[in-house]
């Protein structure tokens, strides 16, 4: 059998990113050639707990606990090799080397870099640095995957890197429950320059759709997962003083059980990821894909979703959800569904039927066909 490696340079929360890598670990797995291993970089990290939160097998998966300085010999020892990484350049030493690329970034050139150290953040000019040479092993890597036709376009672009998509592997989350008054948002609780879920924005646009609605039944919660460190708690702290004396409900950490409840629940689903960002300039701070959007969509909830980034190919507007541009056309929406029961179950089969081109299915069927000519070459 031939040894697949694969490698994430950072395991410090359980978002879209793990779940798209322990989806591919898990299909990878089930070709017989390939003897499939996650790295990770915390011995508390274990099969068990990744299959458990992210609702997925596993069985034929290894999971071994290495730290940053060992990966490279791994990698030499492997047949395939698998790398992602945001910033980290781990070279090409596989004899088959593929990168995965979560981030549509944006021109990177010394005056950006200088940019950023004068303005205070000398941390992610020094991170940038090392994405020019990431850049360089992705260019140079086998096979190179993207979440969205967006990432690869922006990559093409600015980095001459041709990559290949492969959406997420979405999960049904559809289960025969009630619909609730419910708005929902659902991302991580943080703070950063990229990807941002903008939930600050969301909290105060909730508190203004109070003023429009014409009962008072309608609550908001917002279901994530939350770091350790300080600024992730400190962020989540400012969250809940915002939310204050309003129907808005904080599900920190919550089960997939949880999650798969809250979906159905839900009639609408918010997501501002990328809101007020000069996506030209910036493409890295909008949504790279949406995973939770398509999440809620095979649930039978609607989406009102910024009109930004990969949400794009997910949602037609008028169709199978709403795209929003600013506050008020947000609100606009919202209140056109929330006032339109029938115009909204319209919607729902809609946004249902969008789900099933990003189901597992697809994603397992194209991975694999992926994988197969990489071997051919």
């Amino acid at each position: 059998m031939k040894s697949l490696l694969i490698y994430n340079a950072s395991w410090h929360t359980f978002g879209g990113g793990e779940k798209y890598i322990c989806s591919l670990a898990d299909v990878l797995s089930t070709i017989e050639r390939y003897d499939v291993t996650l790295l990770v970089d915390n011995s508390s990290i274990t099969k068990e707990a990744l299959g458990r939160y992210f609702n997925l097998p596993l069985e034929r998966v290894q999971v071994q606990t290495t730290s940053p300085s060992q990966v490279t010999g791994f990698l030499s020892a492997a047949d395939v090799g698998v790398v992602v990484s945001n910033f980290r350049p781990m070279g090409c030493h596989a004899r088959k080397n593929v990168y995965v690329l979560q981030i549509p970034y944006g021109e990177i050139t010394p005056t950006g870099v200088l940019t950023k150290i004068v303005k205070g953040t000398p941390k992610e000019a020094i991170k940038d640095v090392y994405r020019r040479s990431l850049l360089h092993d992705a260019r140079n890597a086998d096979l190179t995957l993207v979440y969205s036709d967006f990432v690869r376009e922006v990559l093409r672009r600015n980095h001459r890197i041709d990559a290949r998509v492969l959406h997420p592997a979405i999960d049904d989350f559809a289960r025969d429950i009630r619909k609730e008054n419910i708005i929902l948002s659902v991302g991580r609780f943080f703070r950063g320059l990229y990807n941002d879920k903008r939930y600050d924005f969301m909290v105060e646009a909730f508190k203004q759709l109070r003023e429009r609605l014409p009962n008072t039944s309608w609550t908001y919660h917002l279901v994530g997962s939350c770091g350790s460190d300080l600024a992730s708690q400190k962020y989540l702290e400012e969250l809940r003083a915002a939310a204050t004396g309003h129907p808005i409900y904080f599900h920190v950490n919550a089960t997939y059980h949880d999650l798969q409840r809250y979906y159905n629940q839900a009639e609408l689903f918010w997501h501002a990821a990328g809101y007020g960002v000069d996506e030209e300039r910036f493409p890295e701070r909008t949504e790279h894909f949406g995973m939770s959007t398509v999440e809620a969509m095979s649930a039978g909830c609607v989406p009102i979703v910024a009109n930004r980034g990969g949400q794009k190919e997910i949602v037609s507007h008028g169709k199978s959800g709403y795209l929003w541009n600013t506050l008020d056309e947000l609100l606009d929406h919202t209140m056109s569904l929330v006032n339109n029961p029938a115009g909204r179950n319209i919607m729902r089969k809609h946004a249902r039927d969008r789900f099933h081109d990003f189901d597992r299915e697809h994603f397992s069927n194209n991975l694999i066909s992926l994988f197969n000519k990489l071997e051919e070459h």
